[in-house]
């Protein structure tokens, strides 16, 4: 087993029918993980493979995503919303979707939006996290983000062989 500290942002945790937010200034989280077992940053290392194979200027989809996480402007334009609606003074720009260490910061914004239920395994809310960063809000109700996941899946596998 090895330890992993990660810092908890504004991860909402679903208890029963009560959500419980967590404050943006959480102290780390510790978890333990067996050796082989994939961390959130082979999660998203994952998801930048899938979407751009690493390459943190390059411009999709008609010119509108760009970057290693393929960010559209309107991502950029909610993840100020919600900086601004938890009273955090961090803008981002869309020339900010050219750094990749930046790209993952909103990556992570987005991320901690998804309601967390206790139940759910590691690779279940990845695979919700994907899907709704490949087709928006609802996108992990969405057929057409199921074959998005399975490369990211497959991406996380990879990267532990």
């Amino acid at each position: 087993m090895r330890r992993i500290t990660y810092s908890v942002a504004m991860l909402v945790v679903a208890l029963g029918c009560r959500v419980h937010p967590i404050q943006i200034e959480s102290s780390p989280v510790t978890i333990e993980v067996s050796c082989g077992t994939p961390t959130w940053d082979d999660f998203i290392r994952a998801v930048i493979h899938v979407e751009s194979r690493g390459n943190d200027s390059i411009v999709g989809d008609g010119g509108r995503a760009i970057g290693c996480l393929q960010i559209h402007p309107i991502c950029v334009r909610e993840v100020n919303r919600i900086l601004r609606k938890n009273d955090i003074p961090k803008v981002y720009t869309n020339q900010d979707r050219y750094s990749r260490a930046k790209s993952i910061e909103m990556f992570e914004i987005m991320a901690e939006q998804v309601v967390y239920c206790r139940e759910l395994s590691f690779e279940e809310l990845c695979e919700i996290v994907a899907r709704k960063w490949n087709g928006g809000p609802k996108g992990h109700h969405k057929k057409a983000t199921i074959k998005y996941w399975e490369k990211v899946r497959e991406a996380m596998t990879e990267s532990k062989k």
